[in-house]
């Protein structure tokens, strides 16, 4: 097969030339015609200087001679910044091949780069604008990462599928087993090392309520009380976590954040200033009872001998007398009730069950609210830190119903179900949104709230308006001390 040389050259996509020892164009192609602006016939004959802009002429032709005296091939020059001159307009910027023949003429081969080095330009500008990008963001992350390392809360960043892509100081002091880029399943075994118990601190949370479950869910957490304990018998700490999905800016899941802030010395804070208060009551109580209670007493004997004494002539006297002791005997009860609600030892002699039915009735006769009392039978022995809790839960409950629920009913159940006791408050009353009062002070909630975290109870509040609020809360008898019986305060 014959190679057509004329045709091959004619249809090339360079502009091709054959230029002689002498520097004179002797052929050109259509592409050529077409990139300087050139008909043919103005160029053959012609130097080759022609397209070369005229200030470059002079160190072209120096060029030219010596390539001529050592012809050799030469690819496409990338990277030297040759310029050609077309016929109008002014000079862009060309690669160039050579090819020496034999007769002593040269194949020259000319392409257009002006779009690739625009392109390039372009790209050496995105490239710059990347590279300060990368530095704001190395030094936003650096920002960052100083401001994580410096807060007291552990911060915990997950990626969609579970796998761990920050962990700041903080979290790394709970969870030292943690690394970055550690897999879901090994995020697990680190769940069973450093174990996440209930308030109770024996019953483990469910995997599917661990946080970062249900924040890779897409579900907020907040406040979630959790006690963490190490496997290797390390003490344990009190923590409360919040976690919140990330998402991208089409609403994707992109994974998740936990915050977990140590509640420890916090904890032991409000319980050491709950058992203060608890003892103070006790010593206010115990004054009542010893103090005014016993001279009420020794008042009212008194009075009635003296009334005893009177003679029935003066009748007026008499009545005041009696009136007067009614009164005391009034005041007494009165005494009597404010020590018990300071201190109940009422526990201590008849049981956390007699007790409660005393507490309800009591109730029923002061506010003229009917309270009803379910229960069933108690355990056997648990301890008076539990029994305080439920009866502090059902006393303060009771006095947020007759300040709050405007109801002429109530209901309290204390049951007992496997290793929990369960005490029930419950209203017919207004009711109330519980997320519209989030965050006010409550001092009646707060109370109960506290008391069964100390007992390391669970407790859930269902209040809604117009329908009545009910109280739950559950609490561990695994402690097995017993109830003490002793007489008195």
């Amino acid at each position: 097969m014959v190679v057509d040389f004329a045709l091959v050259v004619e249809s090339a996509p360079d502009a091709v030339l054959i230029v002689n020892g002498e520097g004179q164009i002797t052929l050109v192609n259509a592409e050529t015609e077409r990139m300087f602006g050139y008909p043919r016939n103005e160029l053959l004959g012609k130097s080759i200087e022609i397209l070369v802009p005229e200030s470059f002429r002079g160190v072209h032709k120096g060029h030219r001679a010596n390539y001529t005296s050592k012809p050799r091939v030469r690819p496409m020059s990338g990277g030297l910044n040759i310029m050609a001159q077309p016929r109008l307009g002014g000079a862009f910027p060309v690669d160039i091949s050579l090819s020496p023949m034999k007769d002593g003429c040269t194949i020259v081969s000319v392409r257009d780069v002006t779009e690739r080095r625009r392109m390039e330009s372009e790209l050496q500008v995105l490239a710059a604008t990347l590279e300060q990008r990368a530095a704001d963001l190395c030094m936003q992350s650096g920002i960052l990462q100083s401001i994580l390392d410096s807060m007291g809360d552990g911060v915990i960043v997950l990626d969609q599928t579970g796998k761990l892509m920050l962990i700041n100081p903080a979290a790394r002091r709970l969870y030292p087993k943690a690394r970055m880029g550690a897999a879901p399943s090994e995020l697990a075994e680190i769940a069973e090392v450093f174990g996440l118990f209930r308030s109770d601190r024996v019953t483990p949370f469910p995997a599917d309520e661990l946080p970062l479950i249900r924040v890779l869910r897409g579900e907020a957490v907040d406040d979630m009380e959790a006690f963490i304990r190490p496997s290797d018998g390390a003490e344990g700490v009190w923590t409360s976590v919040a976690a919140r999905p990330l998402k991208d800016g089409n609403g994707r899941m992109t994974g998740g954040v936990l915050v977990i802030r140590d509640m420890t010395a916090r904890k032991s804070a409000a319980e050491a200033q709950l058992a203060g208060q608890e003892e103070e009551r006790k010593r206010i109580a115990r004054e009542l009872h010893d103090a005014v209670s016993q001279s009420l007493c020794v008042l009212i004997l008194d009075i009635e001998m003296i009334r005893q004494e009177i003679p029935d002539y003066a009748e007026p006297i008499r009545d005041r007398i009696i009136l007067h002791h009614k009164k005391l005997m009034e005041l007494s009860e009165d005494v009597g009730r404010l020590a018990r609600r300071l201190h109940p030892s009422i526990l201590e002699r008849i049981g956390l069950r007699e007790a409660m039915k005393q507490l309800c009735n009591e109730f029923t006769k002061r506010e003229g609210i009917q309270v009803e009392f379910l229960h069933d039978e108690m355990p056997e022995l648990f301890s008076e830190a539990v029994a305080a809790c439920l009866y502090r839960v059902a006393q303060e409950s009771l006095r947020n119903i007759a300040q709050h629920a405007h109801t002429n009913h109530a209901t309290v159940t204390l049951t007992t179900t496997g290793a929990e006791m369960h005490l029930s408050i419950e209203d017919a009353g207004v009711g109330f949104n519980p997320e519209a009062v989030k965050g006010k002070a409550r001092l009646g909630l707060i109370s109960i709230q506290e008391r069964v975290r100390q007992a390391g109870g669970r407790f859930s509040l269902d209040s809604r308006p117009g329908i009545g609020t009910r109280i739950d809360v559950h609490v561990s008898v695994s402690d097995k001390r017993p109830v003490s019986h002793q007489m008195g305060f």
